[in-house]
C-alpha cells in the first residue's frame, strides 16, 4: 500500500512500483488528505523534532493499510498504532533519505524490515547548493530584489571582497552522495575541494580530507551536507565560526540544527564572516523579523533545495528497484535495520 502526499502523489507511487507486478505483488495506493503544503511542512517539523509518534494519521489511513504486506510512504508517519493495526506487515519503505517518520524501534520489535531512499534528491540538493553559493557571493538574489523595488544597487556587504570561484577553497562537511555531487560540480569551477567526514571509509580523488577545525580555517566557502544526529547537532558552533576567514561564507541546504543559529547570526551581524546562504531554519517558516532573515549579508530561501519534480518522480522508481532486490534475498544499502532483514528474509511469503 502506497501512501501518497502533496509532493509524491499516489500516481507517482503507482507508476514507480510497476516492477512489483513482475514479482506477482499487487500495488494499491491512497492519498494522504492534507489541506496545503504548509500543513504537510508543519507535520514534518513536528515529526523531526518530536519523533514518529508526534502525529497520528487519520483512521482512513489505518483502514487502507490494515491488510498490507508492504507500506510505502514519504512523509506520512508510520506509528506504533498504525503498525499494530496491520495484520501482515513485513516491510516499510520510505521515499526519502531520512526515516524520522517511522517508528523503527517498534518495527524492529515486530520483525518488520524498514528501507529508506538515500540520495533520492542528491542531484536536486547539489544543484541548489551551488546556486545558493553563487547567489550569495555574487549578490544575485539581493540585486534582483533591489531592481524589483526600482533601486539600482551595485555595492553590497561584500563589496570589497566579491570573489571569483576559481582557485578558492570550498570545505564540504559530510561527503555522502550530496556532498560528493557538490564536489563534482564545484570542481568544474576550478575550486580546491577539502572535506570533513569521520565516517568516510575510502579517500576520494581530488578531495583533501581535513579535521573540522582545519577545514573551517582554510575554506573560503563552507557547505554543510551531514545528517542531523545527536552527535552533529550544533556541530558548527561559535568557536568554529570564529576560526573562519573574515571573507568566508557558510552555505546550509541540509538541516538548520547543524549550526548554532545564534552564533551564526552574531558572527554575520558583526562581520566576522562576510555572508551566508541558508535554505533551512530552526523555525519554519521563519517570518520577516527572524534574526537571520533580517541580515543584509544573508541569502535565504524557504526549504526548497530537494524539491524538484524529477526527484519526486524518481524516488518511487529508485526505492522500488531496491525493494525488489531485497524481496529476492539480495543485499541493499537501502535497508535500515539489516539485523531484522537477516532474521526474516528466508521466511517471507508475499500475497500474490
Amino acid at each position: 500500500m502506497g501512501i501518497g502526499d502533496l509532493l509524491i502523489p499516489q500516481e507517482y507511487i503507482k507508476t514507480g512500483f510497476k516492477g512489483f507486478e513482475d514479482q506477482g505483488i499487487g500495488v494499491e495506493t491512497i492519498q494522504w488528505d492534507l489541506a496545503s503544503y504548509e500543513e504537510l511542512q508543519n507535520i514534518n517539523l513536528m515529526v523531526e523534532t518530536g519523533g514518529s509518534e508526534a502525529y497520528e494519521p487519520g483512521q482512513y489511513i489505518l483502514d487502507a493499510t490494515k491488510d498490507a504486506d508492504i507500506i510505502i510512504t514519504q512523509f506520512c508517519p508510520i506509528t506504533k498504532r498504525l503498525i499494530d493495526n496491520c495484520n501482515n506487515l513485513k516491510m516499510i519503505g520510505v521515499l526519502r533519505g531520512g526515516y524520522e517518520n517511522i517508528n523503527v524501534n517498534y518495527a524492529n520489535e515486530k520483525n518488520i524490515v524498514v528501507m529508506n531512499t538515500p540520495g533520492r534528491n542528491a542531484n536536486a540538493v547539489a544543484d541548489f547548493t551551488v546556486g545558493l553559493l553563487i547567489s550569495e557571493c555574487r549578490n544575485i538574489a539581493k540585486s534582483h530584489l533591489e531592481l524589483k523595488k526600482g533601486e539600482w544597487v551595485r555595492d553590497y556587504f561584500n563589496a570589497d571582497s566579491v570573489p571569483d570561484l576559481s582557485y578558492k577553497t570550498v570545505g564540504i562537511i559530510g561527503l555522502g552522495q550530496i556532498g560528493q555531487k557538490v564536489a563534482q560540480r564545484l570542481k568544474g569551477f576550478e575550486m580546491d575541494i577539502v572535506a570533513y567526514d569521520p565516517y568516510l571509509k575510502d579517500p576520494i580523488d581530488g578531495i583533501k580530507m581535513l579535521s573540522l577545525k582545519e577545514l573551517m580555517q582554510v575554506s573560503d566557502f563552507v557547505t554543510l551536507h551531514a545528517r542531523l544526529t545527536k552527535e552533529t547537532e550544533k556541530l558548527i558552533n561559535e568557536e568554529l565560526i570564529n576560526l573562519m576567514k573574515p571573507t568566508a561564507y557558510i552555505i546550509n541546504s541540509a538541516r538548520s540544527g547543524l549550526i548554532d543559529e545564534k552564533a551564526l547570526y552574531e558572527a554575520l551581524k558583526a562581520g566576522k564572516i562576510v555572508g551566508a546562504a541558508l535554505d533551512v531554519f530552526d523555525e519554519e517558516p521563519p517570518g520577516k523579523e527572524y534574526p537571520l532573515v533580517t541580515l543584509e549579508n544573508a541569502t535565504v530561501t524557504p526549504h526548497l533545495a530537494g524539491g524538484t519534480k524529477d526527484a519526486f518522480i524518481n524516488s518511487p522508481i529508485l526505492l522500488s528497484k531496491e525493494m525488489v532486490k531485497v524481496i529476492g534475498n539480495q543485499e541493499s544499502r537501502f535497508v535500515v535495520n539489516k539485523d531484522i532483514y537477516n532474521q526474516v528474509k528466508d521466511k517471507w511469503i508475499f500475497k500474490k
